[in-house]
């Protein structure tokens, strides 16, 4: 981001871009291409002249080896970049959604997320598209033409410590899980292990997320789910780093919340 931000080493990128490919001979041309005033095209020529960036000895203006080597490396910090941003930015041109209802092809459909799932439905919406095919209700249905962007609340974990020991009195300090958890608004409940699959057992809880729960979690969390997590106190401490690493430099609204049960 930081080559963005740097005005001046930019104009003078360009400057030098232009004059690599043209070679031109007024410094009108320069500011014109640029769509900034003759002086100011003017005050950076000057300056670049000074660094021995640029040459106009010729009667022409064009790059030196070392302006050369410059658009060279800015070239390769641009290309980093934009790969870099390409890498963590999904750019959905289709998506595949439920439809909730008999949807035809070419139906323009709107696009929510309800529990977790991408629903399609003929009801207009902030996310909307273009129907690619037939579908039957509760069908997949792939979209294309995607404009807006889907309202999602961010979702919550509820992280509660359950590595308890095994002995006799398993049963009153399950009756004790049960009463941390009465009232919370869970959609979904993740275990860790073993040992916490048997206390939802003892509990008559059936888990939704065992296998890879801390990133399965995390998913359903960004996708508006509220989830229980059941957990020992090392991996409660691995997920709190995790989660707090995922949501630094996050605006809040996007932030997933936790709350130690």
């Amino acid at each position: 981001m930081k080559i963005l931000r740097d005005k001046k080493r930019l104009t003078k990128f360009l400057i030098l871009y232009r004059s690599a490919i043209e070679e031109p001979g007024k410094l009108a041309d320069i500011a014109s291409e640029l769509d900034i005033s003759e002086q100011a095209a003017s005050n950076y020529v000057s300056e670049m002249e000074k660094e021995e960036l640029i040459d106009r000895s010729s009667g022409t203006y064009h790059p030196t080896s070392k302006g050369m080597e410059l658009v060279r490396e800015i070239l390769t910090e641009l290309g980093n970049f934009l790969n870099e941003a390409s890498n963590k930015i999904d750019l959905i041109s289709t998506t595949t959604a439920i439809a909730s209802e008999m949807i035809k092809k070419d139906d323009r459909v709107g696009l929510s997320m309800k529990k977790g799932v991408l629903k399609a439905s003929l009801q207009r919406s902030n996310s909307e598209g273009i129907a690619l095919h037939d579908a039957e209700k509760n069908q997949p249905l792939k979209v294309g033409a995607l404009r807006g962007i889907t309202d999602i609340d961010v979702g919550k974990l509820y992280l509660l410590k359950s590595d308890l020991e095994i002995d006799e009195r398993i049963n009153e300090k399950v009756n004790e899980l049960k009463d941390k958890i009465k009232g919370l608004g869970y959609d979904k409940i993740a275990v860790m292990e073993e040992t916490q699959l048997g206390l939802c057992n003892m509990m008559d809880l059936k888990p939704d997320i065992f296998f890879a729960p801390i990133d399965a979690s995390m998913n359903a969390a960004e996708k508006g789910l509220n989830v229980l997590f059941m957990l020992s106190q090392d991996d409660l401490d691995k997920i709190v780093k995790k989660l707090n690493r995922r949501n630094k430099g996050v605006d809040e609204e996007y932030c997933i919340e936790y709350e130690m049960v």
